[in-house]
Formats: structure tokens, C-alpha cells, sequence
């Protein structure tokens, strides 16, 4: 019994239907003789005759009616169960949550959540917002399904694809003297200015003292805020200057009062991962969420609205 698969099943149950091993080969479109060694094999591993072959063709054995009454059942509910798992696919329900950096959620919170609603209305979504240095955290205790994190190619333990890339820039007020040119400013000198920052552990903030330790230095840390808007205001009044991606510096109201300048020596770049534990397949309602966030990532990247 161990051996029997459900093949051999729906290959009997041709026989039988068609009570010819012959019209059986031609429905099922298996050659005769294969069909025939099937139904020898079945019969071994039963210990029991299943058909009687006649001179009109063949006939179920009391045996052979039995298996077929608890097959046709068996059948049945597998075709039952593959049905509904290719409808959950096709049409996917239940919860999804998603954690986006803050950074990221004024440009992919709302354009998601609006594709969810009309293409998935099945899937209770629900997108989780906060500092980037906490999306880890969350992915790997299970809190949210995914995340999009600030990190390296690969990391342990987690499935990642990259979303992209950006530099990370000088944020300073408008007319600043720094900022008369365009060629990257050295880190060096970035180190030494009074910076507005935000606690670990944001991605930002690691990035900086991890770029800083190349050079066996240490950031000036004049505040610590935890909002990006707040940051920079703070640098548009002139009471410090701050390092952004580009994206996030040009967006919001404190903007039109800002100025930006590459940083070089080294440059500061980061990836962004769509991420989620590797040991922790997704539900069909997250895998759904999480295709529609990256082609929506990608087609923000390819129109310019990404650094828009």
C-alpha cells in the first residue's frame, strides 16, 4: 500500500470506466502497455485480481469494485484540494503585514495599499511604519511578513531582494558656503561638522559611525531626533546639518530651504532589501503583498518618482 500513488489510481479508474483496457489507453493517452503493466503492478501490491478480462472487455472483480468506490473518493477530494489551493493563489485572503522605514512610507504606504484593495480585496493588510533599524528586529521575530531594511546583499537567516541603491548625501541649510559646489565632500570634513542625527538604531545613524570607523573616527552628534522632518527643519533654521539619501532630503516642507552635496571619500551607499525570514515561508496573502510592492518599487524607480 505504501507504494500505491494516486496515478495508479485514476489509471483504474479509467479501466473501469471504459471496461476496455484499450479505450482506457486511448482516453487516458497512455500507451496500452503501460497501462496494462500499471494494472499488474496495482494487483501485486493488493494481493487481489481487480478486473476479469472478457472476451467484451474487462469487468471489476468484488475487489476491484471496492477500490474503486474508495478511490473515485480519494480522487476526488485531491482534485478538491488542488482546486482550492490554486484559488488561494488566484485569489489570495487573510492578513499581510508589511513594515516600511518612515523613509520610506510617504512614497509606497499609500500607492500599496490602494493596489491591495483593488486587486487583492481579500487581503487584510496592515503596514507597519517606524525606523529602519527596527525592521530586522521585526522580521526575524515574526512581528511583520516582510520588511524593506537598509543592509548588506545577504544577510543571515533572511530571503532578500535588492530594491535598490542610493548615496547618501550632506543635508545643509540654503547658502551654506559648503555647498557652493557640487563635487563630493570628503567624509572627513563631514565628521567634523555639528550633525543632526537620529538614534540607533537607524539605518542612517549605523551607516555614518560605520563609514566613520574606516577612518578611525567619530561623528559630532550635536541632537539625537528620531523624525526625519524634524531634522530637517532643524537644519533649514541653520542649527546643524544632517546626512540623508537624496530621496528622502528633497522630500516634505523643509526642502525648498535645503542644499545637498555628494559625499566622497568614502561614499556612503546603501541597498535596500525587500526581506523576510528564510525559515518562514510566506502566506499567499503576503506573497501577493509583497509582489505588488516591488513592482510598484520598480515602477517608481524607472518614472523618476523615487527621488522625486
Amino acid at each position: 500500500m505504501a507504494s500505491m500513488d494516486i496515478r495508479q489510481l485514476r489509471y483504474f479508474l479509467g479501466i473501469i470506466e471504459c471496461g476496455s483496457l484499450s479505450r482506457a489507453a486511448a482516453t487516458l493517452r497512455v500507451a496500452q502497455p503501460a497501462l496494462s503493466l500499471h494494472l499488474k503492478r496495482l494487483e501485486e501490491e493488493l494481493g487481489c485480481a481487480l478486473v476479469l478480462r472478457t472476451a467484451r472487455g474487462v469487468v471489476p472483480t468484488d475487489s476491484g469494485r471496492r477500490l474503486a468506490e474508495r478511490a473515485a473518493g480519494v480522487v476526488a477530494s485531491l482534485d478538491s484540494l488542488r482546486d482550492e489551493v490554486r484559488g488561494i493563489e488566484a485569489a489570495p485572503s487573510g492578513p499581510a503585514v508589511i513594515g516600511i522605514p518612515t523613509s520610506l512610507g510617504s512614497v509606497l504606504t499609500v500607492p500599496l495599499a490602494l493596489a491591495v484593495r483593488r486587486r487583492h480585496p481579500g487581503v487584510r493588510l496592515r503596514v507597519v511604519e517606524g525606523l529602519s533599524g527596527h525592521m530586522l528586529e521585526w522580521v526575524r521575530s515574526g512581528d511583520v511578513d516582510m520588511a524593506l531594511i537598509f543592509g548588506a546583499d545577504r544577510m543571515e537567516g533572511l530571503e532578500t531582494v535588492a530594491v535598490a541603491r542610493e548615496g547618501l548625501t550632506l543635508t545643509a541649510p540654503q547658502g551654506d558656503p559648503l555647498m557652493a559646489e557640487r563635487t563630493p565632500i570628503p567624509f572627513g570634513t563631514v565628521l567634523g561638522l555639528p550633525l543632526i542625527l537620529p538614534g540607533r538604531p537607524h539605518g542612517v545613524r549605523e551607516e555614518v559611525e560605520r563609514a566613520a570607523l574606516l577612518l578611525d573616527r567619530t561623528p559630532d552628534v550635536v541632537m539625537e531626533i528620531d523624525a526625519l522632518d524634524q531634522i530637517k527643519a532643524l537644519v533649514a533654521e541653520g542649527a546643524g546639518y544632517t546626512v540623508l539619501s537624496e530621496r528622502v532630503a528633497r522630500g516634505g516642507a523643509a526642502a525648498a530651504r535645503l542644499a545637498f552635496r555628494p559625499i566622497g571619500e568614502p561614499a556612503i551607499e546603501r541597498t535596500i532589501l525587500m526581506a523576510h525570514a528564510a525559515g518562514r515561508p510566506l502566506s499567499a496573502a503576503a506573497r501577493a503583498v509583497r509582489t505588488l510592492a516591488l513592482d510598484l518599487l520598480d515602477g517608481m524607480i524607472r518614472d523618476g518618482r523615487w527621488a522625486a
